[in-house]
């Protein structure tokens, strides 16, 4: 059974839980900038992996255990937190990003067998975590954002795999920008600005708590072009959470802006789907 790893902090006995959502101190949306030491940093062969989880592309990925080992020595308390904690979650102040979840996998998978045109499209990977749908879009030539809560998460991770994919790191920079902080600040962020508006926004494993169910959908409503497209990768019900794709299509039903459809099943294992949603 799939459960997240959670503290007592991160779920309360039995949710004393709005009020206790309601004292979290999420945090300000930001936009993360590259520096140049980062732009001309060496990894060794040993900090990272070379994979071939999606067909044709073989990718490089930073170790996720040397980037604690790092974050333990620049003291980054709130992924220090977790990991001592056998955390997965933390909610506001670690939400995962240092771990691929598997939907991810299926999202990305999804994106290749539909061979989805991603060419010189506006992408955001929301929730990004390592990467991985960015990466597979810019690889399909698309302009992408990513976006994760934590930019400890950005710097050491979602960051370095972009670079690593790619020799001329200057050059692809050029079409990645990279935001960190809490998705309802996120919404505002860049105001009535049409050139932030997305022609596709892709986010897995992100309906997990309920709590954010609403501020992840108000991005959709939001932030995405009039003809834009939402794929939504998920678990059916989140053990331990409470969260699931049920509850999520329910909201954005019941608010009617968007025409919804369920492009993908799997029934191994702990049951998983991808929505697509498209603006009526």
């Amino acid at each position: 059974m799939f459960k997240f790893g959670f503290t007592k902090d991160a779920v309360g006995a039995d949710k004393e839980d709005n009020e206790e959502e309601n004292k979290l101190e999420w945090i300000p949306a930001f936009k993360f900038e590259i520096t140049p030491e980062q732009i001309e940093a060496k990894y060794e062969f040993s900090y990272y992996r070379e994979t071939n989880i999606f067909s044709d592309y073989n990718l490089k990925l930073i170790r996720s255990d040397k980037v604690v080992e790092n974050l333990d020595k620049q003291n980054c308390q709130n992924i220090i937190e977790a990991e001592s904690q056998h955390s997965d979650l933390i909610p506001a102040k670690y939400e995962g990003g240092l771990k691929i979840w598997e939907c991810t996998f299926d999202l990305g998978q999804y994106i290749l067998k539909e061979e989805i045109k991603l060419k010189d499209k506006l992408v955001m990977d929301l929730g990004c975590g390592a990467g991985l749908i960015g990466l597979l879009a810019l690889l399909k030539d698309a302009v992408v954002h990513f976006q994760d809560y934590n930019a400890e998460v950005l710097k050491s991770v979602t960051v370095p795999n972009v670079l690593l994919n790619f020799d001329d790191r200057a050059s692809i920079l050029t079409r990645c920008e990279f935001y960190a902080g809490d998705w309802a600040s996120f919404v505002t962020l860049f105001d009535d600005d049409e050139s932030k508006k997305y022609d596709y926004i892709f986010t897995s494993e992100t309906i997990y708590n309920s709590d954010n169910h609403k501020k992840l959908y108000e991005i959709f409503k939001r932030r995405l072009k009039i003809n834009g497209i939402v794929f939504v990768a998920g678990k059916t019900y989140y053990f331990g959470v409470g969260g699931g794709m049920r509850q999520f299509e329910n909201l954005i039903l019941k608010d009617g802006c968007f025409d919804v459809k369920s492009v993908w099943r799997s029934h191994d294992g702990v049951n998983r789907e991808i929505l697509k949603l498209i603006k009526k």
